[in-house]
């Protein structure tokens, strides 16, 4: 006797990837915080906006911002989620 079970869902067959996977191709990288180090725990550090981009899949734009290095003398890149209100300079 055949048993005619349902189909496998969508959520079953997404995990097996092929073309459900993600497009990761031309991201533009991760965003991320700032490390925790002792500006940010006592205070503040002031940043810059350089540059406010489309990150392909992804609905908020990312924002690229530098920092002083307080430690050494060059300047950090951070990628962060851009928030309404944000623009560069």
């Amino acid at each position: 006797p055949e048993i005619n079970m349902g189909r496998r869902i969508r959520g079953q067959r997404k995990g097996r990837g092929s073309v459900f996977t993600a497009h990761v191709q031309h991201r533009k990288g991760k965003p991320e915080y700032r490390p925790n180090d002792y500006a940010e725990r006592n205070g503040y550090i002031k940043g810059v906006i350089k540059e406010i981009i489309h990150d392909p899949g992804r609905g908020a734009p990312i924002a690229r911002v530098t920092f002083r290095n307080p430690y050494e003398y060059k300047t950090d890149k951070y990628t962060f989620l851009a928030g309404e209100g944000n623009y560069t300079g």
